[in-house]
């Protein structure tokens, strides 16, 4: 190989290594939209192998009475590092404890009703249509009652919704959003081993974690605008301010607690095919966004602007 050609090549990997990865660079792409009634049916036929494999034919139920956080946690430092975080995030490893890890992971692999399916590459299981596994009813109440430094208002002292995502093993994941409440907490309960970017040293996974915002979403929004299809305002925005972007790598049992104002979204999703293997993330809201324009019938879809002003009741006569 000649000189020149080294040359060149070396400056092509140069400049390649170079050019970050912009993670806004594939908003409001829905690479799967053509092909929803095939992934929910593809789903649904490894779904019955897996239950006929595994002697599994009823709805799933785990009773759980004991405790589902992990309580070896450091309370008071989650609390002290949220507060010096600007913006307000924490990362807590070993989020739940081993058994109510197991019953979650069971209940999510057992549960038939992943209804919605989304044009990224992805199924979800809402409250709304059964998804209530004790675990998580348990888990609600103990991590408001252990972090009282981070729920410390009224308004955000309750569950306000929760669901869990089921992914193919190759998609690009939930797109570029901001949620309507005060706290989320989204966790990850496939194990590492998974993602086919394992780094066994690290013991994490380089694809599939999560980007999270410094910047959050504009108090006169209303849902539409910062959690509707069309990226394009939010990238505007984004790019305007000049926000930065932090990647939180994936981990089995992993939580990311933040503040749900922030913009966030799933990073590129990269796992071994096959059923088990398919990435599962569970997210729990806390409390109410204030100041939007709308109110959210359910996480799948908008109300209807509620009426500026209410009609008054007609005198009885």
């Amino acid at each position: 190989m000649s000189q020149s050609k080294k040359k060149k090549q070396k400056k092509q990997k140069e400049e390649t290594v170079k050019t970050p990865y912009d993670p806004l660079e594939n908003c409001s792409k829905q690479p799967f939209e053509e092909h929803r009634s095939y992934l929910k049916e593809a789903h649904d036929v490894g779904h019955l192998i897996w239950l006929l494999n595994n002697g599994k034919l009823s709805l799933p139920y785990h009773e759980h009475r004991e405790g589902s956080l992990n309580f070896n946690l450091p309370f008071d430092s989650i609390e002290k590092s949220y507060h010096n975080t600007n913006p307000n995030l924490v990362i807590l490893d070993d989020f739940l404890n081993e058994e109510a890890l197991q019953k979650l992971r069971s209940y999510c692999l057992e549960f038939p009703f992943w209804n919605t399916i989304y044009g990224r590459g992805y199924l979800g299981a809402f409250r709304e249509n059964g998804f209530q596994p004790n675990v998580l009813n348990t888990l609600a109440t103990e991590v408001m009652e252990n972090l009282p430094g981070i729920f410390n208002t009224p308004n955000k002292r309750h569950l306000s919704q929760m669901w869990a995502f089921k992914y193919e093993s190759k998609c690009p994941g939930i797109d570029i959003h901001a949620d309507f409440a005060a706290i989320n907490t989204n966790f990850w309960i496939t194990p590492t081993k998974c993602n086919a970017d394992y780094n066994e040293e690290k013991d994490i996974g380089k694809s599939g974690g999560m980007w999270v915002w410094d910047t959050g979403a504009p108090s006169d929004w209303d849902f539409t605008r910062y959690n509707g299809d069309d990226k394009t305002e939010v990238t505007k925005y984004l790019k305007d301010k000049g926000s930065k972007a932090l990647y939180i790598p994936y981990k089995y049992n992993r939580c990311v607690l933040f503040d749900s104002n922030l913009f966030h979204k799933t990073a590129d999703i990269n796992f071994h095919p096959g059923f088990e293997n398919k990435r599962i993330n569970v997210t729990m809201l806390f409390g109410t966004r204030e100041n939007t324009g709308v109110e959210p019938k359910d996480m799948l879809e908008v109300k209807k602007l509620k009426e500026s002003i209410t009609k008054p009741l007609n005198d009885a006569k």
